[in-house]
Parts: C-alpha cells; sequence; structure tokens
C-alpha cells in the first residue's frame, strides 16, 4: 500500500486491518514533528477573525493577525524556537537566547 494511501485510512482502522499496535501508528504518522498554529508561547495571543467594512457598508470575513515573532527562548532549561508576540517582547515577560 501507498503511504499517500495509508493515511487516509483512520489509525484505529489501520492497526485492526493490517495487526500493528496503534502507538507505532501514531508515531508513524507523526514522523515531522508536531505542526501547531501560531500562537503566543507567553502571552496566548493568535489569528482573531472579523469583517472588512466597505464604503457601502458591504462585510466579507478576514483575518487579524498577531504580531508574532519566531524567537529562540530557554524552555524547560533548553533553547527552544517557539512564536512569541512583539509585545511579550517588548514588555520583557521573555528573554531571547
Amino acid at each position: 500500500m501507498k503511504d499517500s494511501k495509508k493515511n487516509l485510512l483512520h489509525p484505529i482502522i489501520y492497526a485492526i486491518l493490517y495487526k500493528y499496535d496503534l502507538a507505532s501508528i501514531d508515531e508513524a504518522m507523526h514522523e515531522g514533528g508536531e505542526k501547531m498554529a501560531k500562537e503566543c508561547f507567553v502571552t496566548g495571543r493568535k489569528a482573531r477573525s472579523g469583517n472588512n467594512r466597505s464604503h457601502a457598508n458591504n462585510k466579507s470575513k478576514r483575518r487579524f493577525a498577531a504580531n508574532l515573532q519566531k524567537v529562540r527562548i530557554m524552555v524547560d532549561g533548553k533553547p527552544k524556537k517557539v512564536w512569541v508576540s512583539a509585545r511579550a517582547l517588548k514588555s520583557g515577560k521573555v528573554e531571547r537566547v
């Protein structure tokens, strides 16, 4: 079976059909590392939704993105690259490494 087809099956069904343990399948599916949404590691700020408004007062959906910067900080005694808001950096809540 091709790798692209393997990811289409639900992990539990795949485990039953091919007699694998669920932990190894879950680990294989997330080999590339964890993908997370852009959210401030310190303050929790993230993109919000709202509306564009025209002169005729028409509305259309849009996103208001937070000013997030990718910085290296100390997390549990190890340097780690995380998203941090510019406000947290300026206020001194977090310090770069």
